[in-house]
């Protein structure tokens, strides 16, 4: 099989089992579930080049967005310009760290955060988002470190049977 076509195949995988621990997570607890399964989603790559480089990178730009939004729970009740000055930190945040490639990843975290039901308890729901967003960060990095060790390993396995 190609590379490239196993590197598609291995992302479905990936996302597939992303997907049932979310699954399992958000049965257990519907709103860190339902965060988690996101942040999950989010933190795995296609590409298994860098694929560990890019989930640590998204794994930072999620705690970017999300200390970002508790930070707004904290200064001032959530409306849209408060939204969108969360964005506009948690992008420039990522330019300083230089992690821009994952500035998108911040910016939805702050979403997330900060989007909430009318009448809930705010600061317990934007505590519980992000709770949910770092596990899904957690897990997404796991299943993309098990899958590079075993690729790593497989083809150390092929390259010594050709010799």
């Amino acid at each position: 099989m190609k590379s490239k076509q196993a590197d598609f195949l291995l992302y479905i995988i990936k996302c597939l089992i992303g997907t049932v621990i979310g699954f399992f997570l958000y049965r257990l607890q519907p709103t860190l579930g339902s965060w988690s399964l996101i942040s999950i989603i989010l933190v795995l790559a296609p590409d298994r080049k860098d694929a560990m480089g890019l989930a640590v990178n998204r794994i930072k730009a999620n705690l970017v967005g999300s200390v970002v939004g508790l930070t707004l729970f904290y200064i001032h009740p959530i409306n849209l310009f408060m939204i969108c000055l969360g964005i506009a930190l948690a992008i420039a945040i990522c330019e300083l760290l230089k992690i821009q490639v994952a500035a998108r990843t911040a910016a939805v975290s702050v979403i997330i955060i900060t989007m909430h039901e009318p009448g809930k308890y705010l600061w317990d729901i934007a505590l519980e988002r992000a709770g949910g967003v770092v596990s899904g960060c957690v897990i997404g990095v796991i299943i993309t470190y098990v899958f590079h060790l075993l690729v790593v390993k497989s083809k150390k396995t092929i390259h010594r049977s050709r010799f």
